[in-house]
């Protein structure tokens, strides 16, 4: 944990301003991204916490004959810096990080950071002065962040990360100051306003209101593990399962690799792809979140297992290579804080068991919809052909995109996924003409039906969860209603997507494909591109994903229209997302297929309706036999209805409300020559609802 401070504290040190108005200030870009350095930013002083702890510290390889233990030089710098450090107060107690104004973030961490460098200056015996200053910064910033009239306070709670941090400081200034202007009641009701009011109904800690892994669990998690050890509240342990039992929702394994996604869509601070569990002791920051395993088994799921972490060390003991610094600004000092005080993390055997029960490996069939504090919606739809994630409702500032976030297969794994990198701006997206909208980055209100449109009887969001059959959503934007109205159709065996816009001019619609090693893509014109093909534009009304012996038809007749497809430079889950591009006027239809097994003429299924009228979709394939013109829906009590197939088209996908009487139980559905000559027919159940 220490060797690669050790090797930085010197030249950390060295960096520090030794003359003139700046005396004292922390160069060297040690801290903190480079965008954000300024000798106005107090974050980038954190690390007189890791000066004082190499001065304060005796170990085999920190002796006073190596230059840092005791060694007056060193302090000499630190007292400059904690000087250079508590000139930067404001006068409300506050510390800047922009533009010199009150930073939630620079004060809640700098007075944990000004806590340790306290406390090991005080146990050492060393510069009463700098102690005092710290102590005096320490009680004023304490006073400003408990103050439960600042803003950081008003609910729902913003910033959890920050005000957790916060809570840490004062549980600190609590421990070391003499005369500490809180008492341990306060924190215990602070804590408690905070789990109550920093936290979605989904489960997530705002970040600052949408949820952010990296945030989330990165810094929150080990922070809340410290704060448990200190204070044993009881609302903590309840909190974290409440998080991981949402995580387990947004993880997509891929099959038979051990390659595990987040989904980007939902993750509004930091730009987020690939499940990343550290082993390394330096970039494993949330550590200390091992604290919960015992009560919170699931959480193994995110965390490195402690034979990786085992292997990791022993290779870094066995390595001749000499040590190297820190790498410049990634050197958090709550990395040694933390670290140190982490129990073993989880047997390899224990996190393969939880990966292998995650939901959407365990179960075919579940809908969850969850809420966040504002207005934002999360739903996770799981039938037998696929698993799709998204985010509807409101749409905040930052990362976080709406729409489909992740398509996934059980067979082919993840075959449609968005980002959320502003660099690399892949999604699902539906843009107006001129990009007057843009679905990927506006809000909208949605409403749930049992059927293909609004005449169907209505599902309160409340009642979602307990659909495990065919449901649509209509997303309506807000608050333009005239850019555009959506509506998702979650079948069993694919999607259904139906988009219509009062703009009038071309719009785009973009499918975020995945592309994988050994993948074919082919075009209903023939075409047919591979994984680092170069782009290309086809006239088409379908495309298939092939991979292994699985395949996603998705069709966006009638007719063809233009598409471009083109690889991006965004990458997860093994594969390279190609952005595919179509373009329509006014509505378009997509139908999204997942196939497996050997190629039919013919698939279709069937949903029983409250009302007793049947929703029923089929997909009708081309085949050497002759293609069928028609498609007759009968059965007993069931009214025949015959549908026509558009001409031209190799694969169509038909759907119709039908009547029914209660007792429906099975649907016949034929395919018809031009003659009326039945050419295919199947029998399928009447699925119900729930």
């Amino acid at each position: 944990m220490f060797a690669r401070y050790l090797m930085s504290v010197v030249p950390m040190a060295n960096d520090i301003v030794g003359e003139g108005p700046d005396l004292g200030f922390m160069g060297g870009g040690w801290w903190r991204p480079e965008r954000t350095h300024s000798k106005m930013n107090s974050r980038i002083m954190e690390h007189v916490s890791t000066l004082a702890w190499f001065y304060a510290n005796e170990r085999a390889w920190n002796r006073e004959d190596a230059e840092l233990y005791r060694s007056p030089a060193l302090l000499t710098r630190l007292e400059a810096a904690i000087e250079y450090y508590t000139r930067l107060q404001l006068s409300d107690g506050s510390y800047p990080e922009y533009r010199g104004r009150s930073s939630l973030a620079s004060t809640t961490f700098g007075m944990v950071a000004q806590a340790d460098a306290f406390e090991l200056l005080r146990d050492a015996g060393a510069s009463r002065v700098s102690q005092q200053k710290l102590a005096a910064s320490i009680s004023r910033a304490l006073e400003w962040f408990m103050d439960q009239t600042a803003e950081h306070w008003e609910t729902p709670i913003r910033y959890f990360n920050q005000v957790g941090g916060g809570l840490v400081g004062a549980q600190r200034a609590l421990q070391v100051l003499e005369h500490p202007a809180v008492t341990q009641g306060q924190i215990d009701e602070r804590l408690s306003f905070l789990l109550e009011n920093g936290v979605a109904p989904a489960g997530f800690p705002h970040e600052p209101y949408g949820m952010d892994f990296g945030y989330n669990f990165a810094v929150a998690m080990p922070d809340l593990a410290w704060l448990y050890l200190h204070t044993s509240h009881p609302g903590i342990v309840p909190m974290v399962q409440r998080y991981v039992d949402f995580m387990r929702y947004v993880v997509v394994p891929e099959p038979g690799v051990k390659v595990f996604s987040l989904v980007p869509a939902m993750n509004n601070r930091n730009v987020t792809s690939s499940l990343y569990r550290p082993a390394d002791d330096l970039d494993d920051r949330a550590a200390l979140a091992k604290t919960f395993l015992d009560a919170v088994p699931d959480i193994a799921l995110l965390l490195p297992t402690r034979e990786e972490k085992a292997k990791v060390r022993a290779e870094f003991r066995s390595s001749s290579d000499p040590i190297k610094p820190l790498i410049k600004p990634h050197t958090s000092p709550r990395t040694w804080m933390y670290g140190p005080l982490a129990p073993v993390g989880p047997t390899a055997a224990a996190r393969e068991a939880r990966e292998a029960s995650l939901p959407v490996l365990v179960d075919s069939r579940f809908s969850k919809l969850a809420n966040g504090s504002a207005g934002d919606i999360y739903l996770f739809v799981r039938r037998p052909s696929y698993y799709a994630a998204g985010v509807f409702g409101a749409h905040p500032s930052g990362l976080s995109t709406r729409q489909l976030g992740t398509l996934w297969s059980p067979v082919m794994g993840t075959v449609l996924v968005g980002t959320n990198d502003p660099d690399v701006p892949e999604g699902w997206e539906t843009a107006g003409p001129d990009k007057t909208f843009s679905t990927r980055r506006s809000s909208s209100t949605s409403s749930y039906f049992e059927g293909l449109t609004s005449s169907a009887p209505a599902i309160d969001s409340s009642a979602v969860n307990d659909v495990s059959g065919f449901f649509s959503q209509r997303a309506e934007a807000t608050p333009n209603a005239q850019d555009y109205a959506i509506r998702w159709k979650y079948w069993d065996g694919g999607l259904g997507f139906a988009f219509a816009t009062q703009r009038s001019g071309e719009c785009r619609q973009t499918l975020p494909l995945l592309v994988k090693e050994g993948d074919e893509l082919r075009f209903s014109d023939g075409s047919v591109m591979h994984s680092g093909d170069a782009g290309r534009e086809v006239n088409a009304h379908s495309l298939t994903l092939k991979r292994g012996q699985a395949s996603m038809l998705v069709t966006f007749g009638p007719g063809d229209r233009r598409v471009f497809i083109r690889p991006s430079a965004a990458k997860i889950a093994g594969g390279v997302i190609h952005r595919v591009t179509v373009l329509f006027e006014t509505s378009i239809n997509i139908d999204i297929s997942l196939l497996s097994g050997d190629p039919v003429p013919m698939r279709a299924e069937a949903h029983a309706r409250s009302d007793g009228a049947v929703s029923v979709r089929c997909v009708v394939a081309a085949t050497s036999r002759r293609s069928p013109d028609r498609i007759r829906f009968s059965g007993p009590g069931i009214a025949s209805t015959t549908v026509a197939l558009g001409a031209g088209m190799n694969e169509q996908v038909i759907e119709r409300t039908l009547s029914a009487g209660s007792s429906a139980a099975k649907l016949t559905v034929e395919a018809l020559g031009g003659s009326g000559t039945r050419l295919s027919q199947i029998v399928v159940p009447i699925v119900s609802r729930l």
